[in-house]
């Protein structure tokens, strides 16, 4: 691929009547992976977000769903005028040996409009419930679309929908992903209410809404100073030293397939006094909700590893994804630039270290676990706002994606799909106060469930937290090929149970 100093950002109009530009390393990182696992028929870390909705009206599901859909159209276009990059997408240009994000714009034009609307708004009628359907291995089209999952024979007073967002990671991540979908709700309330009223500008130039890479958003620079790279260096030093002369704790798996299924989700709600509780108890401690459960992971992880005949050093071994829209300049560090991908994933690894007991030995007592919980809270909430405070972490964004980027898989041919990993590890993403994010009602719609996961491909493990309406939910994102769901629910339900015997609740 062609090196920071050789890419060219800005948006430049083609002779095909396009805009397109470079992608960054963050972009090129959730391209490549796509790219990296194509012959599996899925889209590895795709993203899927997700909110359902309630209307108490006394018309039929039939009728109710109709002016639904209508009012979502209606939304979606006007979303593509504000955030234009929900009708983009990234490809590899052959001449140019590289990729790049493309954008044609829809102009004036109401048949492209329709044809764009028709591709990407697709109501879905099933007995099916919103998550049910996110685990039923949907499709991920080439551009972001958006699924209404709904029953039209149901006869309930209020009427319930789903609402999911399909689309590449490298069109848009996790908080993004929350926000666009507040403002698409937003939208879709209004154009419920007053359809005829729903304003929808004129598309001439709504190309100067698509949203920059991380690098311009921010304003990095395209090199680094002789200082980061000397920082770098010791970063990849500290990768490499923390894996050296030691057994890395890996999570079972089924290892007799090579090939991943398909993705699932599963979650666990804590109701919003037991969340209340929890929230105290972790400010006691003096750490954040995100700290306790990253480092229970760590824990059961641990408890996880089989026993031989001596005892021995086990490791853990992780990082954090860090929201970067606080870095960002105006006005890309607001809503209205949703659709983009800017974050981080943190330098340095996550290393806590633990002991498995020899075979036959009485494995730790739960006082003992709990010992070692608070020791591992400690070194995790010390990992997290060490990366906070650093103020020369945002510089070396781009340089520690590219570190985690493998070389792109040109050519017209799927490549061999990668072999499955031989340490797959239990990541943490925190979406925080979705509250802060989406509130509980636009006008006659009440709104439930919001969450977002990428699509996962790999052996390992991801947990999600959020919190809405005042209730914490945990959730896990598993393959099937690998994992099963009762596996999955007990590695939560181990790292809940942990938590509460460790703030004592």
């Amino acid at each position: 691929m062609a090196s920071p100093a050789s890419q060219d950002y800005a948006l430049t109009p083609t002779k095909h009547g396009r805009w397109e530009r470079d992608i960054d390393e963050v972009e090129q990182f959730y391209t490549t992976l796509a790219r990296s696992f194509e012959g599996t028929g899925r889209t590895f870390f795709a993203m899927t977000a997700h909110v359902s909705f309630v209307i108490a009206e006394p018309e039929s599901m039939e009728a109710i769903a109709h002016r639904v859909i209508v009012s979502i159209r209606q939304a979606w276009l006007r979303i593509r005028y504000d955030h234009p990059t929900v009708a983009s997408w990234v490809e590899y240009q052959e001449v140019k040996k590289k990729c790049r994000k493309v954008y044609e714009p829809c102009s004036t034009s109401e048949r492209k409009q329709q044809a764009w609307l028709n591709e990407t708004v697709r109501p879905v009628p099933t007995t099916q419930s919103g998550e049910e359907w996110c685990n039923s291995d949907p499709p991920v089209p080439k551009l972001p679309t958006l699924f209404l999952i709904y029953n039209n024979n149901a006869v309930d007073t209020k009427k319930s929908f789903s609402l999911v967002l399909r689309s590449h990671h490298d069109i848009v991540d996790g908080i993004g992903a929350l926000l666009l979908l507040n403002n698409l709700m937003k939208y879709t309330s209004a154009a419920y209410e007053s359809p005829h009223d729903f304003h929808i500008p004129t598309f001439d130039k709504e190309w100067q809404n698509l949203s920059p890479p991380f690098r311009v958003a921010a304003s990095l620079p395209t090199c680094l100073t002789a200082e980061q790279e000397i920082r770098l260096q010791q970063t990849k030093e500290q990768k490499e030293l923390c894996m050296k002369d030691v057994e890395i704790a890996t999570v079972p798996y089924d290892d007799s397939k090579v090939v991943p299924g398909a993705h699932q989700r599963t979650a666990l709600t804590l109701a919003a006094n037991e969340t209340q509780r929890v929230l105290a108890a972790c400010q006691k401690v003096g750490a954040s909700v995100t700290h306790v459960y990253h480092a229970s992971a760590a824990i059961v992880l641990f408890g996880l590893q089989k026993q031989t005949s001596k005892k021995r050093k086990v490791r853990y071994i992780n990082y954090s994804l860090v929201n970067e829209r606080g870095h960002c300049r105006q006005p890309y560090n607001s809503p209205s630039h949703a659709v983009s991908v800017y974050h981080s994933v943190s330098g340095k690894s996550l290393v806590l270290d633990s002991v498995v007991p020899a075979l036959g030995t009485p494995k730790p007592s739960v006082k003992e676990q709990l010992h070692e919980l608070r020791q591992a809270v400690k070194q995790v909430k010390s990992y997290y706002l060490d990366i906070r405070d650093d103020k020369e972490h945002v510089y070396l964004v781009p340089a520690y994606w590219a570190l985690g980027t493998p070389p792109y898989p040109a050519g017209d041919k799927a490549p061999p799909i990668p072999a499955p990993n031989r340490m797959p590890s239990v990541s943490m993403s925190s979406m925080g106060v979705i509250d802060k994010i989406m509130p509980e009602r636009y006008s006659a719609f009440e709104l439930f469930s919001p969450w977002v996961t990428g699509e996962e491909l790999g052996n390992g493990l991801g947990l999600f937290l959020g919190t809405f309406r005042g209730c914490l939910e945990l959730s896990i994102a598993y393959n099937n090929g690998w994992h099963t769901k009762e596996d999955a629910v007990s590695f939560m339900d181990k790292c809940n149970n942990l938590v509460r015997q460790l703030l004592d609740i």
